[in-house]
């Protein structure tokens, strides 16, 4: 393989991954090398926010006495290493339109395949960086010299991931050779992006529920015995166990690797050819005498239909939500039954912090114009008013949003066992908070607005990129904390009507100046 062919194809590759960045870095002088190592630095600090969610948890804990939690740790990043490379390899491969720029240019095609996972790689390892963690703190906890640790722990990070992007490389180039998929592409697609998901909801929320069935006076929880194979190779590198299973693991993956070189790479242009060309065979319904606002709807609804956006918008924004909630409610401690009424304006909020952790830059309000591609330009070229066609996206994004934060929020309060009027307060709180997230976040796609993207991780990366989305999670969910504590303190101990008239004028008064500030500053730059 030429590596200097290698090297640029993946600097390509980043610049093209999220080109808002690089615009920005360019603006600052940043070009060559030092482009492409600020671009590496954007994806290396989301990693280091990452790890400072998951960072305090796993300081005070003793891995290489608790192998349950080592195991424990490694299944749930490995699993959203898999849920998260199922998607974003599909993206990058088969969603992407740079085919056509490859073709006539001497690369060969495993330089392209390896170019394109690297970028993959930095795009996923990020979120899944606290593994390397847990091994470091392993190795340092069990005696290894600490030089000698941190090299095996790159090591053994390296490889797991390389296996793990191995096995969703079969599944994914497996998949999209089949017959069906070239007939049924988009049911296809969304089975398979919809299995990675399930897969990633129902083994998280499995090994939650093993941990809430183990009694308290156990200080480990089981461990995943199919991983303690990789825990030997992190506490006991130079026993029996510890070599055996590093020559074991390295074994698989030379076999996965041989699988990819000899099935994938021989035919890549071809199959990604195939599949850029696939198309469904069910057919449209032709409807007549719609109105201008029905057939506007109609577009709109059409754009968002597409199974790779519905996935990545829900595992982006939804995943977590979703799986926080149902731990909490399968797990049997938190039982909100009997929550006092002076309690209720503390719900409310809640609904509004819940709106913050679902409406977000990968939500589907905040990437509908962008989705209109060339047909943006078209549209502004016609005899309409621009406001009115805005107007209607707006509103469909709107509804589906609403509808996404309100679901969670209904199921929440009744997995929580909320009173009825709790229930309604929760309710209207996720729905007002939606309703001023979606004025942002739809402003926000107008000013970075993207027409000429490749594939959907440019829409999700606009802006602050990945940092800057860790970034909104954390202040999120930090500022929502502080913010539910004070007044649930307050609600405690100040009388009912006072306090609470108090923070629904605050809100009622912050949303009217949300509101007449994106009247002033976004719907009347058009006509």
């Amino acid at each position: 393989m030429n590596k200097s062919q290698l090297l640029e194809l993946t600097r390509v590759n980043l610049r093209y991954a999220n080109p808002q960045v690089t615009d920005r870095a360019r603006k600052k002088g940043k070009s060559g090398k030092a482009l492409t190592r600020s671009l590496i630095g954007q994806y290396l600090l989301s990693g280091v926010l990452f790890l400072f969610i998951y960072g305090l948890t796993m300081f005070i804990i003793d891995f290489s006495k608790m192998p349950g939690y080592f195991t424990y740790y490694v299944a749930l990043f490995g699993i959203l290493a898999f849920s998260q490379g199922i998607s974003v390899i599909y993206n990058v491969f088969f969603e992407s339109q740079d085919l056509a720029a490859y073709l006539p240019l001497p690369f060969r095609q495993r330089t392209i395949f390896s170019a394109k996972i690297l970028v993959v790689a930095l795009t996923v390892v990020p979120f899944v960086f606290p593994m390397f963690v847990v091994f470091l703190l392993t190795g340092w906890r069990s005696g290894i010299f600490i030089p000698l640790t941190l090299l095996l722990s790159i090591v053994l990070f390296v490889l797991i991931i390389a296996l793990v992007f191995s096995i969703c490389c079969l599944i994914v180039f497996g998949l999209t050779r089949t017959a069906v998929f070239k007939k049924h592409k988009k049911i296809v697609t969304s089975l398979l992006l919809g299995i990675s998901m399930a897969i990633a909801i129902i083994g998280i929320l499995s090994m939650n529920a093993q941990s809430s069935s183990i009694e308290t006076s156990q200080l480990d929880r089981q461990p995943i015995s199919f991983l303690m194979p990789i825990f030997h190779i992190a506490s006991t590198p130079f026993s029996v166990a510890g070599m055996t299973s590093f020559a074991g693991l390295l074994l698989v993956f030379i076999l996965l690797l041989g699988t990819i070189k000899l099935f994938i790479l021989p035919k890549l242009y071809e199959q990604l050819a195939d599949a850029s060309s696939a198309t469904e065979t069910r057919r449209r319904k032709h409807k007549t005498d719609q109105s201008l606002n029905q057939l506007f709807i109609n577009y709109n609804k059409q754009l968002l239909k597409e199974p790779n956006l519905i996935m990545q918008v829900l595992s982006s924004s939804l995943l977590m939500p979703v799986i926080f909630i149902v731990s909490f409610a399968f797990s049997g401690s938190l039982n909100l039954s009997h929550l006092e009424t002076r309690f209720i304006g503390v719900v409310f909020l809640t609904g509004v912090a819940l709106a913050f952790m679902t409406t977000n830059q990968t939500s589907f309000i905040s990437n509908l114009i962008s989705l209109d591609q060339e047909n943006f330009h078209f549209v502004r070229s016609l005899p309409i008013s621009m406001r009115h066609y805005l107007k209607q996206k707006f509103k469909v994004g709107l509804v589906v949003q609403s509808i996404l934060t309100g679901g969670i929020a209904l199921a929440g309060g009744l997995l929580f066992r909320l009173p009825i009027l709790f229930l309604i307060s929760l309710i209207v709180g996720a729905l007002l908070g939606s309703y001023l997230l979606c004025l942002r976040f739809f402003a926000r796609d107008h000013r970075l607005l993207l027409l000429d993207w490749t594939n959907l991780n440019q829409l999700f990366s606009r802006g602050s990129g990945n940092v800057g989305l860790v970034l909104t999670l954390l202040v999120s969910i930090f500022g929502s904390l502080i913010v539910l504590a004070g007044y649930g303190f307050a609600a405690a101990y100040f009388p009912f009507w006072p306090l609470n008239l108090a923070v629904l004028a605050v809100v009622g008064f912050i949303s009217f100046l949300l509101i007449l500030y994106y009247q002033k500053n976004f719907w009347q730059r058009f006509d």
